[in-house]
């Protein structure tokens, strides 16, 4: 799913996106507060303790919910709310946050800033969000022992985002596989981190590269003026890698 909705980025076709998934989603919609219902009127009329699959099946629940939540996110109109600032200052806003979950699994994750950046025009709030779950999804997916580097510049074009993972010589590299169904779809869930962060530079007028195996990589560009819907500020686009 995540492969699919980064094509339709990358090729600009969010229109196609947006009607094909916009009547999907309602439709799923409906049949979640169906549930949604049944499962209160169930625990309501229940006269003893619920079966033991009773919690399983709501951790479920919540995570199509949430599914579905990022999936609209992803295809919906975006408009941007713009502020002058450097990247960095995003960097330094979350770092903790960031660190703190690749040491919640026994990873690190190394943050070079360049010695100088300039200023540029961005949505804070929606590059910080759009982030913040990218860098979960990598935590949760590196086997224990690996390191990500984040660094970043500023070009005369733009910002440069560069993200690149190293698996440990001393673990298994191959990403933790879901036990339950429930972990299951909790995976889909979190990679689609990767497109709702295509999503969001697309917005700013620019582009996401991404190599998954042998080594994983990311790379991120985009104008430092960008453009809006709303007062639209033209820019050169940024030239595909």
């Amino acid at each position: 799913m995540s492969a699919s909705l980064l094509r339709f980025i990358d090729d600009g076709q969010l229109e196609p996106l947006r009607q094909a998934l916009s009547g999907f989603n309602h439709r799923c919609r409906n049949m979640l507060n169906s549930m949604k219902m049944g499962f209160y009127l169930t625990k309501r009329a229940a006269t003893g303790p619920l079966p033991e699959r009773w919690d399983e099946l709501n951790r479920t629940y919540i995570e199509v919910e949430r599914l579905f939540d990022l999936i609209q996110s992803i295809y919906r109109t975006m408009s941007l709310t713009l502020v002058r600032r450097p990247f960095g200052a995003i960097v330094e806003e979350r770092r903790l946050c960031w660190v703190a979950a690749f040491d919640r699994h026994d990873l690190t994750l190394r943050i070079e800033p360049p010695d100088e950046e300039e200023a540029g025009e961005f949505d804070a709030m929606r590059l910080s969000a759009a982030l913040d779950a990218f860098v979960s999804w990598r935590a949760e997916s590196l086997a224990p022992g690996g390191e990500a580097v984040l660094s970043w510049t500023t070009t005369p074009g733009g910002f440069e985002v560069e993200w690149a993972e190293s698996a440990s010589a001393m673990f298994d590299g191959t990403p933790r596989r879901p036990t339950s169904a429930h972990e299951s779809l909790a995976s889909t869930t979190r990679s689609l981190a990767l497109p709702l962060l295509a999503r969001v530079v697309a917005e700013h007028r620019g582009r996401l590269d991404w190599s998954p195996r042998p080594r994983v990589q990311a790379s991120l560009r985009w104008p430092l003026t960008a453009a809006t819907d709303h007062g639209r500020i033209e820019v050169p686009s940024l030239a595909r890698s």
